[in-house]
Order: structure tokens, then C-alpha cells, then sequence
């Protein structure tokens, strides 16, 4: 098989967990003032966490969560929400959206018991960084997943 390098580089997928919502609040500030709009940029959360971080009603009404990742990541920016037997009910916004509500025989793929797994290792994920994101979201914290140039990730 014949290798084309025409200087592109390898994209790389980081997983980070963050317990707080401030502390991803700031992430994504500081990657927005670095100017890194070479990657593509998912974060996953538990509805419920949320509306607890938030201090608001949980309702399955997703429209105020929606609202926030819109104010500070802009009006055109994915957004969805599943129900995970495992996880329970997930909001997602970026864009993985799009591969986690796909449907396969009816049902969302995130929807399935190992479906986020299986996205997470779909995308570049090892089994260490698949199975503790997923710990990690379970547990209740947010997930930032960003793919992009291995030079871009190593800024981080």
C-alpha cells in the first residue's frame, strides 16, 4: 500500500472530564482565545447535572440547555439529548451530534447499551480513554472531546 503524505497530519481525539461546569466554562474560553478553530469540538453531559450545576428544575424540556451551549458556542452549534440505560439521560452538543442520534433500525446509536462506547472508540478512542470517559459521564461530569491535528492537541 502506498502512503500519501502530503504534509497532513494524523488527527488525534482528546477526552477530558471536567466535575464542574465552571471548569469547562473556562476550557472552552481559553481555547476560544487561542484561536484553535481547527478542532472539532463535542462536549457531552448528564441532563440532570446540569440542572443541578444550574440550580434549575429538571424538566424533559431541553430547550434551556440548548439555549446555553447556543449563547457560548453560537446560534448554529449541534445540540441533542438521548436516553442511555447506563448513563441516563445525555445531552450532546457539537459535532458528534450527528453520530450519536444516528439511527440504525430505529434506535439512536447512543441509545444502544455499548453505542457510546463504540463512538468513542470509532473516533480514535483507545479502550483506556473509551471506558473512562465513559466512567467519567456516568459519575456525573462533563466530557470535552476535541479531534484535531496532534500539534494542535499537544497545545492543550
Amino acid at each position: 500500500m502506498m502512503s500519501n503524505n502530503f504534509n497532513t497530519e494524523q488527527k488525534q481525539v482528546s477526552f477530558k472530564a471536567y466535575k464542574d461546569l465552571r471548569q469547562l466554562e473556562n476550557a472552552l474560553k481559553d481555547l476560544k482565545e487561542a484561536n484553535t478553530n481547527l478542532f472539532h469540538l463535542s462536549i457531552l453531559g448528564k441532563v440532570n447535572q446540569y440542572c443541578i450545576d444550574k440550580d434549575i428544575m429538571y424538566s424533559m424540556d431541553n430547550s434551556i440547555i440548548k439555549l446555553y451551549w447556543q449563547d457560548l458556542m453560537g446560534k448554529t452549534v449541534n445540540f441533542g439529548s438521548y436516553y442511555n440505560p447506563e448513563s441516563g439521560f445525555v445531552f450532546i452538543v457539537g459535532y458528534l451530534m450527528t453520530i450519536f442520534l444516528h439511527k440504525i433500525n430505529g434506535k439512536s446509536l447512543a441509545t444502544l447499551s455499548s453505542g457510546s462506547y463504540g463512538i468513542f472508540r470509532g473516533i480514535g478512542g483507545s479502550e483506556a480513554q473509551a471506558t473512562m470517559s465513559l466512567k467519567m459521564l456516568n459519575s456525573g461530569c462533563y466530557l470535552l472531546i476535541l479531534r484535531g491535528d496532534k500539534s494542535e492537541l499537544n497545545f492543550l
